[in-house]
């Protein structure tokens, strides 16, 4: 069953594409998604195509450096994040997913963080992969609405603060545009990064009586 639940990534196999950093491996991530997703979807369900697809794109747009490279976004694609200003695909590919996930938090200055810097911080914390899964497809395409987890642990370093082993999660929503040729040309996400970052970072949760 295993085999067969692995999360597929396509368009990883063409020899002329021009990866960041090499072909990346996700082995890690793809255990650590068998071992900690809380949903079973069937594989010929709406959610395990959604959950593919997204797996794509987040390949695509971590890794590879050309914009004909993509088969999951639209050239003129943008992306919001919390109600912030909206990023279309070359600054994310210049500033970073990390940095444009977070560039709308008090907790992490996007701003003086590099595409490398940001990637090194967050994979030297993670270095058993950071597990994502879709909860919920709340609606199909083409206005794509659904529901997500992240989760990880706090196996190395961040800064200056030593691993904690601890578990990290993180829950969202997004709500997502898609051509009919299955592509993406608008993604809204919604999510509250805090209790992550502040745990990353050492400080204690704000609790609120």
């Amino acid at each position: 069953m295993a085999e067969k639940d692995t999360p597929i990534r396509m368009y990883m196999d063409d020899p002329t594409i021009v990866w960041r950093k090499g072909k990346p491996d996700y082995s890690k991530a793809d255990q650590l998604y068998l071992q900690g997703r809380t949903k079973f979807h069937a594989l010929d369900s709406v959610e395990k195509t959604v959950s593919d697809f997204v797996k794509t794109f987040e390949m695509e747009v971590r890794h590879k450096l050309r914009l004909e490279d993509f088969h999951t976004i639209t050239p003129d694609f943008k992306m919001n994040v919390n109600g912030g200003r909206y990023f279309d695909v070359q600054e994310i590919l210049a500033r970073g997913s990390y940095n444009v996930f977070l560039s709308n938090t008090p907790l992490y200055d996007a701003d003086k963080e590099t595409n490398a810097s940001s990637d090194q911080l967050f994979s030297g914390a993670f270095t058993e992969g950071f597990g994502w899964e879709v909860l919920e497809v709340i609606n199909g395409p083409p206005k794509l609405v659904f529901t997500w987890r992240h989760w990880t642990r706090m196996t190395g370093p961040f800064r200056d603060h030593q691993p904690t082993g601890e578990r990290l999660e993180l829950f969202g929503s997004a709500v997502a545009n898609m051509t009919t040729d299955n592509r993406l040309s608008c993604v809204n996400l919604f999510f509250d990064p805090s209790t992550m970052l502040t745990k990353l970072q050492g400080h204690c949760p704000i609790l609120n009586n």
